[in-house]
């Protein structure tokens, strides 16, 4: 693919639609150097547009912006010693460090005496835009100082209010039998520990008083088989008012009363009077509303700052007053697959029964700070990729592109920096990604008239007669790619479409 006109050599700066870049070309003459420019005029949009005249684009029609490339060759005197790099490594370019707007495709020295440092084609090296002020301005861009402070995250979520599962317990029996007399025959009901539930009448347990009271008679109260007998009977969680009795009396009772094990709330029962019962199955359900559970949801990426202990508190949006202080329990050690989040336990006490089960409630988990970290806002940051980027502002408009390694998010934005920053430096907060175009741009359209400056040179000195002068004629085009630009009928090497032919404005 030819280059859309052929290039000219000129002294004049470059400027571009937002700042000056300026590609220097240095000669070696016995330790002497000097700079030649070479003036073109590219498309902003579609930087394999070049010609050696102002006009328009032919595939947009936007303006020619005229820039400056050079033939580069290195600038070092005879004997001087040669600047340290990578070789492992692939160069892109070489760069200034106080100017890097001037770069060679060897290594020198700037006109400031300053030796150029490389840019490597991994991305990392120096990587600097340099913006005219007076469109500093008028991007909008802003600038925050970067801080040595403390990051902190408080975690707002919803969360369903529990039974404290520790404070629940059931009535189950270990025989079968019938209901003789219900006490407690209601769902919701208050209880104590040791009240009355129901009387059961059960053959099972008749038979093991009687085997009792035959062996306190014929062998005595500390008889092995009367400790035998006794075992049996504490075995069924028969009550030890109920041996006493046996015991006191001489006799055995057709029924047994079956009482609470603690104090709490019936909130499930499923028996009735006169119903027959088996062996294994939850009569009651009784638990304590003392203190209450409240399991709440929280998102993967909020997380990494939950911890054992931490403070909590609770809202409701129907009852009023200061909020209901708790701390967190228990984290659970795997995610939801479905959901992805992380269920997280809060204890909470309830002594005047305002929270129920079931209610759902606004919880607020304060993480514990980090502290004497570096901190940026998050708005200055760009994520690429696997990459974090940040333009940081060095002076008189000029920005460098660098990569950090970012930590936690915390509250009001603002993200711990692990690497790539210190305490004191500036970086942009608005108007980031319009310096990122413009260090795109600039590379794209450096890099594509360095590599054809050559072949524009043999143009310049032979000239085809029978080739249109810029700005007149045709070319090819692939209508997916418009960036391909030929001067003549062909494939696109990208797609294989067949190019389309276009007029050249004139």
């Amino acid at each position: 693919m030819r280059i859309a006109a052929t290039i000219c050599m000129t002294t004049g700066l470059a400027f571009s639609p937002l700042g000056q870049v300026t590609v220097h070309a240095q000669t070696q003459d016995h330790g002497a150097h000097e700079a030649t420019e070479r003036t073109v005029y590219s498309c902003p949009m579609h930087p394999q547009i070049a010609q050696n005249e102002p006009g328009e684009c032919p595939i947009c029609g936007m303006t020619l912006a005229h820039r400056s490339v050079a033939e580069k060759t290195p600038s070092y005197s005879v004997g001087a010693p040669k600047p340290k790099y990578d070789e492992a490594r692939d160069i892109k370019h070489w760069a200034a460090p106080m100017d890097p707007t001037y770069i060679s495709d060897q290594p020198g020295r700037s006109p400031m005496g300053m030796d150029l440092v490389p840019v490597y084609e991994d991305g990392t090296g120096t990587s600097f835009v340099t913006i005219d002020p007076t469109v500093v301005q008028n991007m909008g861009i802003r600038i925050k100082r970067v801080e040595q402070g403390t990051v902190f995250r408080h975690v707002r979520t919803i969360g369903t209010v529990e039974v404290a599962e520790n404070l629940l317990s059931v009535v189950n029996l270990r025989y079968s039998g019938w209901i003789e007399r219900l006490y407690v025959d209601e769902t919701g009901a208050l209880v104590g520990k040791g009240q009355k539930l129901f009387d059961i009448y059960s053959p099972e347990l008749v038979s093991a008083q009687e085997e009792y009271l035959l062996s306190l008679r014929s062998a005595g109260l500390n008889s092995p088989l009367a400790k035998s007998a006794r075992r049996r009977l504490e075995y069924w969680l028969v009550s030890g008012d109920t041996i006493e009795r046996i015991e006191r009396e001489k006799e055995t009772s057709p029924t047994v009363t079956v009482v609470a094990p603690q104090s709490g709330y019936v909130l499930h029962k499923d028996v009735v009077q006169g119903a027959r019962v088996t062996a294994g199955v939850d009569l009651y359900r009784i638990g304590s509303l003392d203190k209450v559970w409240v399991n709440a949801e929280v998102y993967e990426f909020d997380a990494p700052w939950i911890e054992l202990r931490q403070r909590a508190t609770m809202e409701l949006s129907y009852v009023g007053g200061d909020p209901i202080e708790g701390s967190v329990s228990f984290v659970h050690p795997t995610l939801n697959p479905q959901s992805r989040t992380l269920t997280v336990r809060l204890e909470f006490d309830n002594p005047r029964l305002l929270l129920k089960p079931g209610m759902f409630a606004t919880v607020e988990i304060e993480t514990r700070p980090r502290e004497d970290v570096v901190v940026v806002p998050a708005e200055a940051i760009i994520h690429s990729g696997k990459r974090q980027l940040v333009f940081v502002a060095l002076a008189l408009g000029r920005y460098e592109m660098r990569e950090v390694r970012t930590g936690v998010v915390g509250d009001r934005q603002r993200t711990e920096i692990l690497s790539g920053l210190q305490a004191g430096e500036r970086v942009v907060t608005s108007g980031q990604f319009l310096l990122d175009s413009e260090s795109q741009l600039n590379e794209a359209v450096q890099k594509l008239l360095a590599s054809r400056l050559h072949a524009a040179d043999q143009g310049a000195s032979a000239p085809d007669d029978n080739e249109d002068s810029p700005g007149q004629g045709s070319y090819w085009t692939c209508g997916m790619h418009p960036q391909v630009v030929e001067d003549g009928p062909g494939a696109c090497p990208l797609c294989g479409m067949d190019l389309i032919e276009r007029s050249r404005q004139p």
